[in-house]
């Protein structure tokens, strides 16, 4: 009994990096079929559910570290917990088509092979085999202050077929964030994540990487790491901004959710008033981001837009700009959906209004005012198509 269990885990682990088999279990349609799928795989013609759910249970996943290059052709890592150093994998099969690769993550873990098999790892044990992986040349990274409308463009891009939308990976953030490591192996780390996420695995030739707002403080890190990538910065009206937020807040635009980068955490406490105030929290989070531009486009490495630009823009105008010529099928394709909220999918875009415009004495304090003639300098420095009036 005891060799029979042992061979029974040996096997489990060769079917973790077997992706044709892994294929159908992701596409089995029933737990029944599941469960007799694996065990045809385990040699164990009479497994059941239970018995099933007990053997994966007691796989020590602390002593498993892939043989990466083949892993992660079935496998994407989508969470990574900083107090344990893990990364969490979903299976890869499925193609990223949502306007967030949070939302594709959602609809991953609902499949029967996302719930019984739960691949983690060490983080850091991964890193001897990044030069397994292929390498990664992003065409274009965007930046963004949040509702400036890059969730349009790069969800047009995903409607292209060569084309893979890395939209605002958290696993990639949340190393970014963690101050445990060093800037050396942070930059390995995150080089690592991108190419196990933006891996092509379904015929994809160009991969566009849009970041978190609070990504933006990491611009010098991601532009020395893809130098050759175009690189998009959006911009609006900071009033338009926080009415947009004052509807329904991004994460960023949440007071203690830590998203900021530390030196900015620590600014906002040495000069934090007793009193405070959820919009001026927000003014200074924009305030913030604006710096980071002013910086970013001192590379010479950028492209600015304003979501003014943005919305009128013709989109074989912006295929332009960002090199990336379109067929006119796929010009009528962006053409419809650019009629539809990028956000929501399915549902025409309604511009809304809010109901809570910013108070008037938020708007006369120094800190808008601030924020407000950081952003007048930047539309001087906007991307100028003379073909099209802006």
């Amino acid at each position: 009994m005891v060799n029979d269990m042992q061979e029974r885990q040996n096997r489990y682990w060769q079917l973790l990096h077997q992706p044709d088999r892994l294929l159908l279990l992701h596409q089995a349609s029933s737990v029944e079929q599941f469960v007799t799928l694996m065990g045809d795989w385990l040699a164990w013609p009479e497994l059941t559910l239970d018995q099933m759910l007990d053997f994966v249970h007691m796989q020590r996943w602390e002593d498993f570290t892939p043989k990466l290059a083949l892993f992660s052709q079935a496998w994407l890592p989508y969470r990574y917990c900083s107090q344990s150093k893990e990364v969490y994998w979903i299976p890869a099969f499925n193609q990223l088509s949502k306007p967030f690769l949070e939302d594709d993550i959602s609809d991953i873990r609902l499949g029967l092979l996302a719930i019984f098999i739960q691949p983690k790892t060490l983080l850091k044990s991964l890193l001897t085999q990044c030069d397994s992986v292929p390498e990664i040349h992003p065409c274009l990274m965007i930046f963004h202050w949040s509702r400036c409308g890059s969730t349009l463009v790069s969800s047009s891009f995903s409607k292209l077929n060569d084309c893979l939308v890395i939209s605002e990976s958290m696993l990639c953030s949340d190393i970014m964030r963690d101050d445990f490591w060093s800037q050396e192996v942070k930059v390995k780390l995150v080089d690592l994540c991108l190419r196990l996420q933006g891996r092509f695995r379904h015929g994809e030739r160009h991969l566009v990487v849009k970041w978190n707002a609070w990504d933006l403080a990491y611009w010098p890190m991601l532009l020395a790491l893809y130098p050759q990538s175009r690189v998009l910065c959006l911009i609006r009206n900071p009033k338009d901004i926080l009415a947009s937020h004052q509807r329904l807040a991004g994460r960023h635009m949440v007071e203690g959710q830590g998203l900021l980068s530390t030196e900015w955490h620590i600014q906002q406490i040495e000069t934090v008033s007793t009193t405070f105030s959820l919009n001026k929290f927000r003014i200074s989070v924009l305030q913030h981001l604006a710096q980071l531009t002013h910086a970013l486009l001192n590379s010479n490495r950028a492209i600015l837009l304003d979501y003014q630009q943005v919305k009128d823009f013709h989109p074989t105008t912006l295929s332009t700009i960002l090199g990336r010529p379109l067929s006119m099928d796929e010009i009528e394709c962006w053409q419809d959906h650019w009629c539809f909220d990028a956000k929501q999918q399915g549902q025409v875009f309604t511009p809304a209004v809010s109901n809570q415009p910013v108070p008037l004495r938020e708007l006369q304090s120094p800190s808008w005012q601030q924020l407000f003639m950081t952003y007048n300098q930047l539309l001087q420095r906007l991307y100028w198509d003379k073909k099209h009036d802006v």
